[in-house]
């Protein structure tokens, strides 16, 4: 219903604007989705990364709670009407600044003990 309408505005030639919040949080989980595939598509593009996280239940659990955390940012950003471009822009750019930040964190503090895969290391990409 939400995309009809959303296809049906843009071939009017008006602008997407969106009116509910539950539009909006579902246009940032698009974004989230998006730069999340964007992860994994890299980590594909590395020897042997994307069988190591596979198969890891962690790393898919991460995945979605960072589309989540991109999927509630115009709870906190947005207040009425917003741009459906605006709500995938918050959804896509919060899993990126969040897995940069989590990989700019040196390794002698935010790794210790046996040397094993870590989140840390997901998160280079």
């Amino acid at each position: 219903m939400m995309v009809v309408a959303l296809a049906q505005r843009a071939a009017d030639g008006g602008s997407m604007v969106l009116e509910s919040l539950g539009a909006q949080v579902i246009v940032a989980l698009v974004g989230g989705m998006a730069a999340e595939m964007l992860h994994w598509y890299a980590l594909a593009r590395k020897p042997g990364a994307f069988a190591k996280y596979r198969l890891r239940a962690v790393y898919w659990i991460t995945t979605a709670g960072m589309i989540l955390l991109g999927g509630m940012m115009p709870l906190l950003y947005v207040q009425g009407s917003a741009s459906a471009l605006l709500c995938f822009h918050l959804g896509a750019a919060t899993p990126v600044i969040v897995q940069k930040l989590i990989a700019a964190v040196p390794s002698s503090i935010a790794h210790q003990g046996p040397a094993e895969d870590s989140l840390q290391d997901f998160f280079r990409w």
